[in-house]
């Protein structure tokens, strides 16, 4: 006879410490981003401190001192695609789960959730999975379930640099050399004709709450700035100055932080920074 008890129920839930070996966090940054990788991690361990999947982040030439995360360094800095082409084969794990160093969690992760997204996405072969819905659905959506489905063929939106679970390989086949993550977006839907790319319909039930971004053209934005406020997390060195909507103050804002990155990243280069 079937075993339709609660304690039958509750085992048959998938847990996030299954897929330790078969998903790996990718937060995917540069050099010229470390001052956002303190608050980062911060921020990631006061929403997932129970993360049992290992974390890896991509730099270039910094090196870290943490407990969390481990470090990929592709040396010097050719670009968004190309330092995830340089980083993806160095990991033994079949699937990432893709971040960016600006995408700070806003609130706890559904970890349970979490784990049956990860369950369905992994067991259904499907290529990836989108964490962060599109502000309006496509015409030809094809719900799954109540969280998510899948993103039609002549859907713009199946390359999204959002929080994505993806298939390893399925990411390094249609990465291209020489892509910003702007470009990625906007070409790399018509590479994935033979992929099953899924995502979520509505963005207030994803089980990975995050701000996008915290880093707006080069600058912190007011978002990001209060987050860190309101959690008392301070950002050091604090070079970036804060997004503004005017073009000629953005122009101006962010020639200010070049000048003052280029100098925190000779101060910082002999020292590991401590997250």
């Amino acid at each position: 006879m079937p075993n339709d008890s609660p304690s039958a129920a509750l085992s048959s839930i998938p847990r996030l410490d299954k897929f330790s070996g078969s998903v790996a966090i990718l937060v995917s940054s540069c050099d010229a981003f470390f001052d956002a990788w303190k608050p980062f991690v911060r921020l990631f361990e006061k929403f997932w401190s129970e993360c049992p999947l290992p974390i890896f982040l991509l730099t270039n030439r910094l090196t870290i001192s943490s407990a969390r995360l481990q470090t990929i360094q592709v040396g010097e800095d050719h670009g968004w695609s190309n330092n995830l082409l340089a980083a993806l084969p160095r990991l033994s794990q079949s699937h990432v789960l893709y971040f960016q160093e600006d995408y700070f969690l806003t609130a706890p992760v559904t970890l349970a959730q979490l784990a049956r997204d990860f369950s369905f996405a992994i067991e259904s072969d499907s290529d990836s999975l989108c964490f962060r819905a599109r502000p309006k659905p496509d015409p030809d959506f094809k719900r799954l379930n109540e969280r998510f489905g899948v993103v039609p063929l002549d859907s713009d939106g199946r390359t999204r640099c959002q929080v994505t679970l993806w298939k390893r390989s399925a990411l390094q086949a249609i990465l291209r050399p020489n892509e910003s993550a702007w470009d990625f977006e906007a070409c790399g839907s018509a590479r994935t004709g033979a992929m099953q790319i899924l995502s979520y319909e509505r963005r207030e039930n994803t089980p990975v709450p995050y701000l996008m971004s915290a880093i707006s053209r080069g600058l912190w934005t007011g978002e990001a700035l209060a987050l860190c406020r309101e959690n008392e997390i301070a950002i050091e060195p604090f070079f970036r100055p804060e997004f503004s909507p005017r073009p000629w103050q953005q122009r101006m804002r962010r020639a200010i932080g070049r000048r003052r990155l280029a100098r925190a990243l000779r101060a910082q280069m002999p020292n590991p920074i401590e997250l």
